[in-house]
Order: structure tokens, then sequence, then C-alpha cells
């Protein structure tokens, strides 16, 4: 059985290595962001602008930037990762993953007005994280 569990790790270790340096770094986010919802210490008395998932156009950008900030204020036992989940937000190689989201080339050529962060609806903690999870789901699968 041992021998088994070898294979499998190398089969995902060189599936792995045949990836983008990108996609990568998004499953890193993503792995990341899972286990920083895990060290949240959830306050119902708290709440979090939450842009969700259905960002329009090239709205994309400033709607990453707001959960960035949001991010911040985040009660986690772990501030490292959570410092770490912001800086990996702003990425070249993640934001080059996440602007492919819910976007064509028609969508940013018009001057489009996005809303500020203020503009979004405040949400739980938990429902800011479910979105923020949602939102690198959609990114990992393009």
């Amino acid at each position: 059985m041992d021998l088994m569990y070898m294979y499998i790790y190398a089969y995902k270790q060189v599936r792995q290595a045949a990836m983008p340096l990108r996609d990568l770094k998004m499953l890193e986010l993503h792995k990341d962001v899972k286990r920083l919802e895990k060290n949240i210490q959830h306050n119902g008395s708290l709440s979090f602008k939450n842009p969700g998932t259905e960002i329009k156009g090239c709205c994309v950008m400033p709607a990453v930037e707001c959960y960035r900030t949001q991010l911040l204020l985040l009660d986690v036992g772990s501030k490292p990762l959570r410092l770490k989940v912001h800086k990996s937000l702003r990425s070249p190689l993640i934001m080059e993953k996440l602007k492919g989201i819910n976007t064509s080339k028609d969508d940013c050529q018009t001057n489009q007005q996005c809303p500020s962060c203020d503009l979004y609806p405040n949400t739980s903690s938990q429902e800011f994280m479910v979105s923020l999870i949602s939102l690198l789901e959609m990114a990992n699968s393009n």
C-alpha cells in the first residue's frame, strides 16, 4: 500500500511541475486562504465589506484590492499567514490570473465605473471568506 501512495505523490509532483508558475502561485494562495479561514476567530459583531463573486468587467482588480484591505481587519490566530495572503493578492502572477474573471476585451474598453470598497455590502467574516475562496476558485478554473 505504501508504494501506491508514493506513486500518487510522484504523479502530483510531476503534474505540478508541468503547470505554469502563475497556476502554481494561485494554488498556493488558495491553500493559504483555506488555512487562514480555519484560523479566523469569527466574531459576530464585526462585519466586512464583501465584493462577492459577481464582479463585472474591469472591476475585478478594485474588488481584489477591497478584499486585501478587509483581510487586515480579520481576527486571526496566524498573523504571518494573513500578511502572506495579503501580499500574495498583489503579486503580478496572481493579478494576471484574477484579471481573467468575468472579463472580456469589450468590457475593459468602456469607461466602466467600479464601486468603491465602501459601497459593497457588509457581511460576516464567514461569508467574506467564502466569497474570497469562491473568487480564487473561479480564477483557478480559467
